[in-house]
C-alpha cells in the first residue's frame, strides 16, 4: 500500500484526468446496476405480458420525472416500443463510460510511467560513481525494463480495474441489499471466510514476486557480463561453463515462478467456489418461498441478474490483485534506487569563479569501505602547472584525480580551488572548469560528430574540424565512409583504441576547460597509436606554448613525465617524493626504484615510465 501511495504523487499532476476517469467509472457502475435492476421486470414482462412487473422499478426513478405512475398502466405495445430504446440508451451510456475510463486511465498510467522512468534516470545521473561501483549495470537495467514494465501493467490495468470494478461491486452490493437484504446476507455471508486465505495467498505472492524480480536482475547481470566479456569467455573456452551457470540461474527463476503460479492458480478457483457456495445458499433458502409464491418472480430474477453482474468484477478483482502485488514489488525496487542519497550532494550555494591561482589538497583523507586509501595528503597545483602522479598500484593516484571533480568527497581534510572549498560551490560550476581524458574512453552509440561535440549542440563544422585536427583525428575521420557522420557503434567498438582516444581528446579540446585531468590516457595503446595520442595530448596540455593548461596527470609515459613541471610520488596514500624527473632520479628514492624496474622491463622496446 505504501508503494501505491507514493505512486499517487506521480498522479497528482494529472488529477483532472483522474477525476474524470473516476466519474466515468461511477457512470459505468450505475449503468451496470441499471441493467441488473431492469432484468427481472423485463423477463417477467416478456413471459407474462403484464406491465405490473415494472412497478418494482418505481423506487429507482426520480419522482420529479412523473413516470412512476404510468409504468403499471402501460400496455404491452407501449412497453415493447420503448424498451429497445431504453436498452440501447443504457448501453450507449455504459459504452461511453467504459471507453472514457479505459482511455483516460490507460494514458494516465503511461504518463505516470514516463515520469517515473524519467525520475529514475535523472536520479541515476546525480549519484556518484561510488554507487555504480557497488551496483551491477544489468540489475539497474532490469529495474528500468522489467520493474518499470510491471509498474506500468499495475497502474494501467490493476489500479484502473480496482477502481472500476470496486465501484461496480459497491453499487451492485447496494442494489442487492436494496432489492432484498435477507438474500444478500445469505449470499455474502461466506465472504469473511474467504478473507483469511486470500490475505495469506497475497503475502506469499508478493514475496515470490520480489524474489522473481531480483532473480531477473541477476539474469540480466549475467547476460551483460558475458556479452561484454565474450572474447575472454571464448579465449578461455568457458562457453559451456557460462551456459551451465546461466542455466542454473534460469532454473532458480523457474522455481520461484512455480511458487508464484501455484498461488495464482489457487486464488481464482477459491473465489469461484466461494461465489458458488453463496449462490447455492440463496437457491436453497429462497426455493420454498418461490414455490409458495411469497417471493415475486421479478424480484428474484433481478436479484440473480445482479449477482451475476457482481460475479465478474469480483473475479476480476481477484485476478488483478496478482498484477497489483507484482507492481508493488517492482515499485519497491524502483523506489529503493530513488531513495538512495548521493554520496556527493550538490549542496553548494555559490558559483566557482574562473580559475586563477591554485588547486590545493589540504590534509586529505579518503576511506573506501573500511580501507584507508589516502592519509593526510597535501598537494598544491599552481595555475599553468603540469603535475604528474606516479606510484605503485593501489597508491591512491586515481583517487586523488577523482576527488577534484567530486566523483567522491574526502572523508577528511578539504580540496580548494583559489582558496574556495569545492563542496561550497555547485557541481555544475566546478565541473565546467574541468576536462577529463581517461584510460577507459567513453564514446556513445552515435556519430563521430555528436561524440566530439558532446554537450555543445549546434557546433559549427569549422570548430569541430579544428578540435579534431588538434587531436590528430581529422585525417582518419575523413578516411571513413561517412566522415564526421560515421556511426561509432556501441562504446565506439567500430574504431580502434587510438582512434577512440583521439576523439575523447578532441572532445576535451572543445570544452576548453582551464583544468585538465589525464588518467593514464595512453596506457592501453600500441606504440603507433601512442605516438599519435601523445602528440594530441601535448597539444591539449599546451606543452611548448607560453601558457600551459593546468594539468593533473596520472603518469604512464616517459614523455609526459619528462615535460611535467613536477612529479609527485605516492605510496600507500601518502606523498613520499616530489620534484622534477632528473632530480628524483638523482635522489635514488622510490621514483628511481620504480623507474629502474620499468626501464628494466621495457628495455629494448620503447621508453616508458613507472606503471601506476
Amino acid at each position: 500500500m505504501d508503494t501505491y501511495l507514493r505512486l499517487l504523487r506521480f498522479v497528482a499532476p494529472y488529477r483532472a484526468r483522474f477525476a474524470f476517469a473516476i466519474l466515468c467509472m461511477v457512470v459505468f457502475a450505475a449503468t451496470s446496476a441499471a441493467y441488473a435492476t431492469m432484468m427481472g421486470p423485463l423477463l417477467a414482462f416478456l413471459f407474462t405480458g403484464e406491465g405490473v412487473s415494472f412497478i418494482s422499478l418505481e423506487k429507482f426513478i426520480p419522482s420529479g420525472l412523473g413516470l412512476s405512475g404510468s409504468l403499471a398502466a402501460a400496455d404491452r405495445g407501449q412497453i415493447l416500443a420503448v424498451l429497445p430504446l431504453v436498452i440501447v440508451g443504457v448501453s450507449l451510456v455504459k459504452g461511453a463510460a467504459a471507453f472514457g475510463q479505459f482511455y483516460l486511465m490507460g494514458m494516465l498510467g503511461q504518463r505516470v510511467v514516463v515520469d517515473l522512468r524519467t525520475s529514475l534516470f535523472d536520479h541515476l545521473l546525480v549519484l556518484s560513481p561510488a554507487f555504480f561501483s557497488r551496483r551491477h549495470s544489468g540489475d539497474l537495467m532490469s529495474r528500468f525494463a522489467a520493474d518499470i514494465g510491471a509498474i506500468e501493467v499495475a497502474i494501467t490495468n490493476s489500479v484502473a480495474s480496482y477502481l472500476r470494478d470496486g465501484l461496480t461491486v459497491v453499487v451492485m452490493l447496494a442494489t442487492l441489499f436494496y432489492l432484498d437484504w435477507q438474500m444478500s446476507l445469505v449470499v455474502f455471508g461466506v465472504i469473511p471466510i474467504t478473507l483469511f486465505p486470500v490475505i495469506r495467498l497475497g503475502k506469499r505472492l508478493k514475496k515470490a514476486t520480489q524474489l522473481g524480480q531480483a532473480s531477473i536482475g541477476q539474469i540480466s547481470e549475467m547476460v551483460q557480463e558475458t556479452v561484454s566479456g565474450i572474447r575472454v569467455v571464448q579465449a578461455f573456452g568457458m562457453e559451456r561453463w557460462e551456459s551451465e551457470r546461466f542455466g542454473a540461474a534460469n532454473r532458480r527463476w523457474l522455481k520461484i515462478q512455480k511458487r508464484s503460479f501455484l498461488v495464482r492458480a489457487f486464488s481464482s478457483p477459491l473465489m469461484e467456489v466461494m461465489a458458488a457456495v453463496g449462490l447455492a445458499a440463496v437457491i436453497a433458502w429462497v426455493g420454498p418461498k418461490i414455490v409458495s409464491g411469497a417471493l415475486p418472480a421479478a424480484k428474484l430474477l433481478s436479484f440473480i441478474a445482479a449477482v451475476i453482474q457482481l460475479y465478474q468484477p469480483v473475479k476480476q478483482l481477484g485476478r488483478v490483485s496478482q498484477m497489483a502485488l507484482q507492481g508493488a514489488a517492482a515499485g519497491e525496487r524502483v523506489f529503493e534506487i530513488l531513495d538512495t542519497p548521493t554520496a556527493v550532494p550538490d549542496s553548494g550555494a555559490g558559483t566557482l569563479a574562473p580559475f586563477t591561482t591554485a588547486i590545493r589538497y589540504q590534509g586529505v583523507d579518503f576511506t573506501y569501505g573500511e580501507a584507508g586509501v589516502l592519509h593526510d595528503l597535501s598537494l598544491e597545483i599552481k595555475k599553468g602547472e603540469v603535475v604528474a602522479l606516479v606510484g605503485g598500484s593501489g597508491g591512491g593516484k586515481t583517487t586523488v584525480a577523482n576527488l577534484l571533480p567530486r566523483f567522491w568527497d574526502p572523508t577528511g581534510g578539504r580540496i580548494t580551488i583559489d582558496g574556495r572549498d569545492v563542496r561550497e560551490v555547485t557541481l555544475r560550476s566546478l565541473r565546467a572548469q574541468l576536462a577529463l581524458v581517461t584510460q577507459d574512453t567513453v564514446l556513445f552509440s552515435d556519430t563521430i560528430r555528436n561524440n566530439i561535440a558532446y554537450g555543445v549542440p549546434g557546433l559549427a563544422q569549422a570548430s569541430l574540424e579544428r578540435a579534431a585536427r588538434m587531436a590528430q583525428a581529422h585525417d582518419f575521420i575523413m578516411a571513413l565512409p561517412k566522415g564526421y557522420d560515421t556511426e561509432v557503434g556501441e562504446k565506439g567498438t567500430l574504431l580502434s583504441g587510438g582512434q577512440r582516444q583521439r576523439l575523447a581528446i578532441a572532445r576535451a579540446f572543445l570544452k576548453d576547460a582551464p583544468i585538465l585531468i589525464l588518467d593514464e590516457a595512453t596506457s592501453a595503446l600500441d606504440a603507433e597509436s601512442e605516438r599519435e595520442v601523445q602528440r594530441a595530448l601535448e597539444q591539449l596540455m599546451g606543452l611548448g606554448s607560453a601558457g600551459h593548461r593546468t594539468t593533473l596527470v596520472i603518469a604512464h609515459r616517459l614523455s609526459t613525465i619528462r615535460n611535467a613541471d613536477r612529479i609527485v610520488v605516492l605510496s600507500q596514500g601518502r606523498v613520499v617524493e616530489e620534484g622534477r624527473h632528473a632530480e628524483l632520479l638523482a635522489r635514488g628514492g622510490e621514483y628511481a626504484r620504480l623507474h629502474a624496474i620499468y626501464e628494466g622491463e621495457g628495455r629494448g622496446v620503447a621508453s616508458a615510465v613507472p606503471s601506476v
